[in-house]
């Protein structure tokens, strides 16, 4: 903290301090530093939202911008004397999924754009990167594309990131392509004969072994996510193959989780999905439409696990689900004005346009 006070002054100090989380005896946990290399550092990380700073000292967020641009330049010209650590820079196809999924997520409850945004721009740029024409997915991306095909990782993760992207801004592409991938993914990884997916296609090279991973770890297993998304997937499309597929995926571990549950967490949920009823929200109105976004705002405050939420939007999209689920033709607004049906396998309770009324039937 002395180092930054001396090399940005006080006052311009001062606000960097409470931006990105500095103390005078050091942000770092002991129980995460057990070499104690960082007793009494600081590791710099944003603490506190750009507009959450602006109220806190009374400046408008382009006053903040600028000083922060100035305090980050001056900091740098004195960490640029120092040795530079090594820059892990490739992007991961996998990794980009959960992303995805996380920032989807994070639209929906905070209400974000630029959560949004962030999930939007990654899709994006893996279709348009690291998407072959054949449907294959590649592996991952450091100034180009590698030639390394996806694992069922890749596959399984980003299948989730684009359903919940869907949810997030009901763009029909994204459900488009979600199926698209997983007709991929069980055409390489599916085991035919026991359930489950390997991790690797039976051509990878250097391979002796093809596993099945179930391991629930710092990342899920691909089995785990693609058990879910098949029990999602059978819900949008109302496949009934793909919930049995999931049915046999679940199987193919059902020693482990008998043994070890705790150690597949992710696959308990994708379980808990597979035994509930089916739950459908959907919101009938105009992407765009006030009315919408409240009726939107008030189911993305409620944690309701195993449902699907679909937008018919009486235009192109609906049009597309409309073909996979024949009970959204029919759905549309009351009364000129947007509307919610809640729905257990496909039987729908009466709809409403209120949103306090939508809370009640949420809340049951």
């Amino acid at each position: 903290k002395d180092e930054i006070i001396r090399v940005l002054g006080e006052e311009a100090a001062t606000v960097f301090n409470r931006i990105y989380g500095v103390e005078a005896d050091g942000n770092t946990p002991a129980g995460s530093d057990p070499q104690g290399e960082f007793k009494g550092k600081n590791v710099l990380i944003q603490r506190l939202a750009l507009a959450d700073a602006a109220k806190f000292f009374k400046k408008s967020k382009e006053e903040l911008t600028t000083a922060l641009d100035e305090s980050r330049r001056k900091l740098l010209a004195v960490r640029a004397g120092r040795p530079r650590p090594h820059l892990d820079d490739k992007i991961i196809t996998a990794w980009n999924g959960l992303m995805i999924s996380a920032f989807a997520r994070a639209a929906q409850v905070l209400d974000d754009p630029a959560y949004l945004e962030a999930a939007q721009r990654s899709a994006k740029f893996i279709r348009e990167h690291l998407y072959s024409k054949e449907a294959n997915l590649l592996r991952n991306y450091r100034q180009g594309a590698s030639d390394v095909n996806g694992f069922a990782e890749d596959y399984a993760f980003l299948i989730q990131g684009l359903l919940d992207l869907y949810e997030a801004d009901f763009d029909t592409d994204h459900l488009q392509w979600a199926f698209e991938l997983q007709g991929r993914m069980n055409q390489l990884f599916w085991d035919a004969d026991h359930g489950g997916f390997f991790s690797v296609t039976k051509d990878a090279p250097n391979i002796l072994l093809r596993m099945k991973e179930d391991y629930d770890g710092a990342e899920p297993s691909p089995n785990s996510i693609a058990a879910l998304n098949l029990l999602r997937l059978a819900q949008i499309r109302n496949a009934p193959e793909f919930s049995e597929q999931a049915q046999r995926t679940l199987a193919a571990f059902a020693d482990q989780l008998s043994r070890a549950p705790t150690a597949l967490p992710q696959m308990l949920v994708a379980l808990d999905a597979s035994l509930a009823k089916p739950r459908q929200i959907v919101i009938a109105g105009s992407r765009d439409d006030a009315g919408t976004r409240a009726l939107l705002r008030e189911v993305h405050g409620h944690l309701i696990p195993n449902k699907i939420l679909l937008l018919a939007d009486g235009g192109a999209g609906q049009s597309w689900l409309g073909q996979r689920l024949e009970f959204l033709q029919g759905v549309a607004p009351i009364g000129g004005k947007p509307a919610a049906y809640v729905c257990e396998n496909f039987v729908c309770q009466l709809p409403t346009n209120d949103a306090t009324k939508l809370r009640e039937l949420l809340s049951k």
